[in-house]
Formats: C-alpha cells, structure tokens, sequence
C-alpha cells in the first residue's frame, strides 16, 4: 500500500498528518491552477465526504492534466488510509463495542470525517488513468493495478460489498487498447474472458467486445493475427448471445453483435493488409446482412461498414479490387437513392475507389469516376486534391505511357482553370504536382527531364518564395525529379543532379522542412554519378558520402546512409578508370569506402557490397600475389559474415585463378558439390 507519506506521488509529504478539508483543499486549487475557473461545491465543510472525493477525482478526468491519473490515485490511497486508520483491528473491536454501549448515555466527541472509497471512486480514479496521454504505456498496467488493490482491500475487509462493475473492466479494456504496446490487444483479450468467465459476476456489455476488437484493429499493422482473432471475438459474443436466447436470469445477459463491433472486425482486417482480408471482409457483410434480415436491429451496415470493406480490398492485395470496390460504391449510391440515408457515400468512399483504380493503373475507370463526381452537384463528394492525385497516379501506372502523360497534363490543367475561376477546392496541392512529375518520370518520353525540372522550379517558386505552403515541394518532389534524371540517361543529368541536391540542401538550411534532404535523394545521386562516363566521378561520389554522413552526424537523421549509398561508390569506382592515374585513385576510393563500410556502427556489407567490391578489384588492381592474398581474406570474411551469393561466386571465379578458387573452396563442399548454408545465411 501507499500508507506512508512517501508513498504518495502528487500529495505533498506530510499528507497522512492534514485533515480531510486539507487533502481536498490541497487537490482542488492544484487543480485550478491549471484550470483557473473550477470551482467545487462545498456547502457545509463537516459534512465533507465520499461525494466530494468522487466529484473531484471525475474532475480530474474531465479537465485532463499530466498529475490527472497520479492525484486521482492518491486521492483514491488518502480514502483508503483514513478507512483503514478508522478502522480498529479485529480483536479490539468486541472491546470497543463495549465501550460505546456504556457511553452511549454520556455526549461523544465529533467523530472524523472518513469518505469510504465505492465503486463510483473506483470507476473515477480508472477513467483518470485512462485520459492521461503520459506515458500512455504504463497507464495500462496502473489503471489493471486499481482492480488489483481492490481485490486486496476487499480480503482484508477495508472495502467489503464494494466490487468492480463493467464499467470498471470496461475502461481496463480501453485503457490497453490505447496503450500501443505490444500485447496489449492479447491483453484486453485476457480481461475480456474474465469477465466471460461463470465465476465472475460482471457480465462483459456492447462496449467490452467493441474495445477489445478496436485494440486488435489498432495493432493489425503489426499482427498478421489480428484480423482473426478479432472475428473470434466477435463469434463468440454472437455464439453467446444465442445460448442466452430463451435463458432466464443472469444467464439471459449476453449482448447481441452490433454494427459497431463488425466494423472493428473489418477495420481489423483492413489495417493487417493480409492475403485474403478482402475476400473475409466481403463474406462478413453478407453475414451482418443476414443477421440484420433474422432481426439483428442494430446490426446494419452503414456508410462506415462500407468503406472499411473497400478499403480492405484496396490494401488486401484482393484480385479485382477496383471492380469490387466500384460494386460496393454503386450499392452505396442505389441504396441512398431509395432513400436509405446512411448509405450515402461520402468524399472518402469515391476516394478509396479512386484508390483501387490507381493501384491497378486504370486510368480511364479512375477519370470516368472523377467525371462522376465533378457533375454530381453534391458538395460532399466533390473532389479534393487528394481525388485528383489518384487519377494522375492510376494514369502515370497505365501501360499506354504516352496517353498516360498526355491526360495527366490535361487533368492538371483542368484543375488549374478552376481554381483560376474561383474555385478554391480546386487548388492543387504538392501531392498534385508530385503525381504530375511522377507521370512524366515514368513516360520514357524525351521531354520528360525538361518538363519535371520545369515544375520543380515552380513549385519553388510558389510554395517556397512566394509562400503558398499548400504547394512547397517536398523530399519526395526532389527524389521523383533525381529518379528521372537517373533514367534519363542524358550527358546532362550528372550536372544537374548535382545542382538540384544543392538546392534542397539550401532551402532546407534556409528552415523549409519539408525539403529535408534525404537517405535516398543522396543515394539516386551517387547512382546518377556512378553510371556517367565523367573522369574522376569516384572522388565526387566519395565527396557525396562524406557529404551524407556529416549531415547524418549533425543530426539529420534522414540523411543516414544505406548500405546502397556506399554499393553505389564502389560501382562507381569499378567503373572508373581511363588511365593509371585515375585507376590508382579509383582503387583507393573503393578501399576506403569498403573499410568504412565495415567499421560503420549501424551497417555492414551486403554481398552487393562484397561482389562490388571484387569486381573494382579485378578492373582496377593487377594480377599479382598481393592481389590473391586480398581476394583469400576478402572472400574468407564474406563467408565469415554469411553473404557469399551467387553474385560474390561470379566475381570470385572471374577473378582468381582456378587454382586459388578451388584451394578456397577444397574441403568444405559436400558430394555434390554443394556449399555450406552457413556462407549464405544471411544474403537478403
């Protein structure tokens, strides 16, 4: 227990020796520092007592603070102590009935206030927890730990007849729901069966089985079981509800399945992303439908219900999704035109469709849609930045790649002339500009390098200098513009991808964020600079590197390399070298940069960074004994390190001389020929 002083966290010190008007007095202006006009009734002081408590400790939960849960708690333990201090032990208490029996005639002393702690002051100090946003990790394991010492003061008599309610479990539940740790969802589970449990009095309601769904639908991302085990839950609430059919008694309480708790199902299933979520998603709603038609009153599907579904099809990975998605949206639309109001799409089902068909790279089904909902009339559905996006996405994915850029142009100027007109919806947006550039970079077409630096620059020009934030490019703006420079091939490429890294790196010390450079806007440079033809390119990947790491270092952390950043500069300098000279700083480059990469705190090498490696060797370093003995210890680590790939073998055997092959691998092939899997284990 927290008896002693020291064991309260917000309570001054010297709590165990103020009065009951002094805690109280104390919880409340501390309260209302935070909160200047609250006030708590207290018309009578003597007359202070567990309603009060209860009141101020509800309060803490409806004017949320980081002391909230803590002083709610303290305030809980205060309760206790003074029930405890007022209470004699057993064997004085036969005595001290006596007591009172022959003073009963004689006038007695005031007798201390003692506000006992019920179920309400239990249900307060939980639902304080659970509103307090510190350290939402441990708020799980303190509000669990309330029910614990209430177990505790129920055995040794303190607080006899008062038990936790569902409403008690109920907040545990969310409590470990919101905690977003792992096992939490197994967690509200556990305290879910309890309360299923014959032995236990409290009967779980419509919220225990909703909340504990939600907690497996909000970890889903990371528990490929989630989906599962949220549709368990959910049959076996509905298998208990109809063994309760007919029942009498406590036997009766077991509530039905509601349309909230199917959506957590389907939500469940949507956020795991899993094969076959789609297909389970779409065969629970033709179960809700059926319940629904038995007399399941509050079970009907709604507008929510079906947009989890499509989404569940989109990010399932469900074969004809955009067609399926498309079906549920029509379904929407015929059933809201019959007059079912709660089936009427909103902006989010017609973009989630538009989802579906830019994953597929249906283009046309996606502008066709966007069609739709521009001449629909209906402010709700009338697309947003977002709507637009998908269809340039689904056109930059279609395999007419020449039709895909034209459109896309089209679509972008459409949406510029409405805005022009006055219509501020239609402003496009940076995720607009980005889909555009994206169109252009995967068009192969010859103006594609021209066109995506032209929109680049005014985006810079609008959202940076001008101030338009809605436009500012981002990091992902300069990698697309770096990826078409990287593709394109073109003599100018190296130069400008230079310039472009150059202006991020700008901007961004000038405090635009959004253009933080970035890991991979580096590493599409280094790649550009490896594959150019220009002299002496090794030394400016090498300088790059550098250039990422320093930034990294001072605290960038989006600048960390990759272990693709240094492939990259050891591709560049196995493709170095037009003569001696050149070679000769190739070769020390390659070596640098491979010595870095393996005495890197956070990365090692990959076996395309000991094939890379191997192949700079054999182009940049003559035959010579020198040579074999670094290839022997080389390809020794390699093994060591467990990344010996068919590309490292390949380089291997280009390099050595039969001779030194073979001595390499004699004695640890088996009868087939076979190498140890050990060489291999860990080639990703």
């Amino acid at each position: 227990g927290r008896e002693g002083s020291s064991g309260f966290s917000t309570l001054p010190q010297g709590v165990v020796t103020m009065t009951v008007e002094e805690v109280l007095d104390f919880s409340v202006n501390l309260l209302r520092e935070c909160v200047p006009s609250y006030e708590l009734k207290i018309e009578d002081t003597s007359k202070i007592g567990t309603w009060h408590f209860n009141q101020l400790i509800f309060d803490l939960a409806k004017y949320p603070q980081s002391f909230s849960g803590s002083l709610a708690q303290d305030l809980l333990d205060y309760m206790i102590y003074t029930v405890k201090k007022a209470t004699p032990p057993p064997k004085h208490r036969r005595r001290n009935k006596k007591k009172k029996q022959s003073a009963s005639s004689s006038l007695s002393p005031k007798q201390p206030i003692i506000p006992k702690p019920n179920v309400e002051t239990i249900n307060g100090v939980l639902k304080a927890w659970m509103v307090n946003k510190n350290n939402q990790s441990d708020v799980a394991r303190r509000a669990e730990a309330v029910l614990a010492k209430l177990a505790i003061w129920q055995s040794e008599g303190i607080l006899w007849g008062v038990s936790a309610d569902t409403v008690s479990y109920n907040t545990c539940i969310n409590c470990w729901k919101d905690s977003g740790i792992p096992g939490a969802a197994q967690r509200a589970t556990d305290i879910l069966r309890l309360m299923e449990d014959e032995s236990t009095i409290v009967n779980p309601d419509v919220v225990s089985y909703a909340t504990c769904v939600g907690a497996w639908a909000d970890c889903a991302a990371h528990d490929p079981s989630a989906g599962r085990n949220a549709e368990e839950i959910l049959m076996r609430m509905y298998e208990r509800s109809k063994d309760a059919e007919g029942a009498e008694g406590e036997d009766a309480v077991a509530p039905r399945p509601t349309t909230r708790c199917f959506n957590a199902v389907l939500l469940a299933y949507a956020n795991g992303r899993q094969s076959g979520g789609g297909k389970r998603a779409l065969e629970l709603l033709r179960f809700m439908e059926r319940l629904n038609a038995e007399g399941y009153e509050d079970l009907s599907p709604d507008r929510y219900t079906f947009n989890i579904i499509m989404k569940a099809l989109l990010c399932c990975g469900e074969r004809g999704a955009s067609q399926k998605a498309n079906q549920l949206l029509q379904r929407m639309e015929a059933s809201y035109g019959k007059g079912d109001t709660r089936l009427k799409p909103d902006l989010l089902s017609y973009n989630t469709v538009l989802d579906a068909f830019s994953k597929e790279g249906d283009g046309k089904s996606a502008e066709r849609l966007l069609e739709q909902m521009l001449n629909s009339g209906d402010d709700m559905v009338k697309p947003n930045a977002h709507s637009y996006t998908a269809v340039l996405t689904a056109w930059s994915r279609s395999e007419d790649k020449a039709k895909g850029v034209r459109r896309a142009e089209e679509l972008f100027d459409d949406m510029e002339r409405r805005y022009a007109a006055g219509k501020s919806d239609f402003h496009p947006e940076t995720s607009v500009y980005n889909a555009l550039i994206n169109c252009w970079a995967k068009s192969g077409d010859r103006k594609a390098l021209y066109r995506v630096i032209q929109i680049l620059s005014l985006m810079e020009e609008l959202g940076l200098k001008g101030g338009d934030s809605n436009v500012q490019p981002n990091s992902r703006t300069y990698c697309a513009v770096l990826d078409t420079l990287a593709n394109s091939r073109n003599y100018k490429a190296y130069d400008e991808s230079l310039k472009i890294l150059k202006r991020m790196e700008d901007f961004y010390s000038e405090g635009y964020d959004s253009v933080r450079p970035c890991a991979r806007a580096y590493s599409i440079c280094l790649s550009t600079i490896a594959r150019s033809r220009r002299k002496n390119k090794v030394v400016k990947a090498q300088e790059l590197l550098h250039r990422m790491e320093s930034e990294y270092r001072g605290g960038n952390s989006a600048c960390r390399p990759t272990v693709y950043s240094y492939n990259a500069v050891l591709n560049a300098a196995a493709f170095s070298g037009r003569d001696e000279k050149e070679q000769e700083e190739a070769f020390r480059v390659a070596c640098l940069t491979f010595d870095e990469l393996r005495m890197s705190d956070y990365l090692q090498p990959s076996h395309v960074s000991y094939g890379t490696f191997l192949k700079a060797i054999k182009k940049l370093m003559p035959e010579s004994d020198v040579r074999d003995n670094l290839v022997k210890g080389l390809f020794r680590k390699c093994c060591r390190d467990g990344v010996a790939s068919d590309f490292v073998l390949k380089e291997m055997a280009g390099l050595s001389t039969p001779g030194l092959y073979q001595s390499l691998l004699e004695g640890v092939t088996n009868e087939y020929g076979n190498l140890p899997k050990s060489w291999s284990a860990n080639v990703r």
